[in-house]
């Protein structure tokens, strides 16, 4: 697979001036460092695994974190879908989709604790059955886990930046 910009846009989590863009692509793009990995679980009757973080500013998110020292992207991602959801998949069990590719069009401020071409992996995994209930880890950060169908993902995240990324899995 090529490299495909879905959509390009800005962040208001990203404080400096940049450019993310909305990426589908089963390779990691040279020169950006990736800080993030994200899954993106369906199940046999394609609903997506979703997470609520019940914190001021956040809500429905995709489960994933960032990488630990020394950690691999699959194995983030693994440790963190577990971690948020209580899903456990092996991490060569994940396929990599796309991500968002973000550029700052500056140098990085002092306080910038990230990469000024970094990138957020996105990791797909397709289960062969329903989805069962699940259940965060006691000491993450978020509060519920649950399987949303299509519609709901897209009315539970909206204005997610990832959304165009969730949609790309269905056409």
């Amino acid at each position: 697979m090529t490299s495909t910009v879905l959509h390009s846009l800005t962040v208001p989590w990203i404080r400096p001036p940049h450019r993310m863009d909305l990426l589908l692509s089963d390779e990691l793009p040279d020169g950006y460092t990736v800080s993030t990995a994200v899954v993106v679980a369906l199940d046999s009757a394609d609903r997506t695994l979703l997470t609520r973080v019940d914190l001021p500013g956040r809500g429905w998110e995709l489960p994933g974190g960032h990488l630990d020292p020394g950690e691999s992207a699959p194995v983030a991602a693994a440790r963190e879908l577990a971690e948020e959801t209580g899903l456990d998949v092996r991490p060569d069990r994940l396929t990599l989709y796309g991500g968002q590719r973000i550029t700052l069009l500056g140098p990085p401020p002092a306080e910038y604790r990230y990469a000024a071409r970094g990138f957020m992996a996105f990791y797909t995994v397709r289960l062969d059955h329903e989805g069962a209930p699940t259940r965060p880890h006691p000491d993450s950060e978020c509060a519920q886990a649950e399987w949303l169908g299509r519609d709901d993902v897209a009315l539970r995240a909206a204005g997610a930046a990832w959304l165009p990324l969730h949609a790309a899995l269905f056409d």
